[in-house]
């Protein structure tokens, strides 16, 4: 069989592209080689007895007034960073203590999930009132950044929840911490965050596992009390699937220019592959490896595989079925635009996340 040298023309590249991509997302998703341990001697932990291991720093307590009451009312949310795993927040925070002044715990407070580094975080003190009944009340003002692991497997379609944890900065802290009982948590109802719909928030509080005694000789491990602030948002699909996905889009729309007319078909597919792949190296620029194994990773499969369909498809019928029959060639010519967009839309149908 001879293939002709305009098929050749755009052959090469094609399978250089291909190749490039493949080479490329490879080296993304390669984790790199381990380093050598070092061995460090280890407390030895009973995992069958750890709930009995775990010992709550603060201890419970008894009497009320040695409970430190939080609230936070968040004022922005910005620069959410999907490839550096992180947020930026500003709020005001408040506190009450009902205990002995000497002993309030507030300017302690931290974010402990947030990230240190110079200027990045402030958790700054702007008023202090101590009220009629001797109660201590507390207002800060926090910005920072806090760490984010974002769930990206169903990105675009995705939901996330944007989690702050307030705690002391000494895990050793002997005082309680709780929610503040009355409006604990809310959001600035001006707070736009475009490309997403913030969907609920809620306040409760919970515990931070530390697998470590932290060099004390009486506590094995440490189980730190903390106050959460979580604010649930939605990703709108719609803004972000076409800027992101133009190149995908526009492969598809080539494929079927190519089987609608007779000239420059070659050039039409060779562009299509240049768009998907490009459009792949937009997103891995863009997003972490964890994204591409979801819906990115499988619209990819199907955009390629739509491609390689055209690609056999018209091969088949121009240089081998037109040989024998004129008219069966012609019937499956007329069946190639229907069935390529059945495939890709149907294709694309199934690996959207409706749910």
């Amino acid at each position: 069989m001879r293939v002709s040298s305009r098929r050749i023309r755009w052959l090469i590249p094609l399978v250089a592209t291909v190749l490039a991509i493949v080479f490329f997302s490879q080296s993304m998703l390669r984790k790199p080689a381990p380093s050598p341990a070092v061995a460090l001697p280890q407390a030895q932990i009973d995992w069958n007895r750890l709930s009995e291991t775990l010992i709550d720093v603060p201890k419970p307590r008894s009497a009320p007034e040695e409970l430190l009451e939080v609230g936070g009312y968040v004022t922005n949310l910005s620069d959410l960073d999907l490839l550096e795993n992180r947020y930026s927040i500003e709020l005001l925070l408040w506190t009450l203590w009902s205990g002995d002044p000497e002993l309030n715990p507030s300017d302690t407070l931290s974010v402990l999930n947030g990230i240190y580094d110079g200027d990045i975080q402030r958790f700054e003190r702007v008023r202090q009132e101590v009220r009629a009944n001797g109660d201590i009340w507390t207002l800060y003002r926090v910005r920072t950044q806090a760490v984010q692991r974002w769930k990206l497997e169903r990105y675009p379609f995705d939901s996330q929840s944007l989690r702050l944890d307030i705690g002391f900065a000494d895990p050793f802290q002997d005082a309680g911490i709780d929610v503040f009982p009355s409006n604990g948590f809310s959001l600035n109802p001006g707070l736009i965050l475009p490309g997403w719909l913030i969907q609920d928030i809620q306040a409760y509080p919970s515990k931070v596992a530390l697998m470590s005694g932290l060099g004390s000789e009486d506590i094995p491990l440490i189980r730190q009390q903390t106050v959460v602030f979580e604010m649930f948002l939605n990703r709108i699909s719609l803004l972000w699937f076409t800027p992101d996905f133009l190149g995908y889009i526009l492969a598809v729309g080539l494929c079927c220019m190519s089987l609608l007319i007779s000239r420059s078909r070659d050039d039409l597919i060779l562009a299509a592959v240049v768009s998907a792949g490009g459009n792949y190296v937009f997103i891995a620029g863009k997003l972490p490896v964890t994204a591409m194994s979801g819906f990115i990773g499988n619209l990819q499969i199907i955009i390629f595989v739509g491609i390689l369909y055209v690609v056999a498809a018209d091969e088949l019928i121009d240089q081998h079925l037109s040989r024998y029959s004129q008219g069966i060639s012609s019937v499956l010519r007329l069946g190639l635009l229907p069935s390529y967009l059945a495939f890709t839309l149907f294709g694309i149908y199934l690996i959207i996340p409706f749910s």
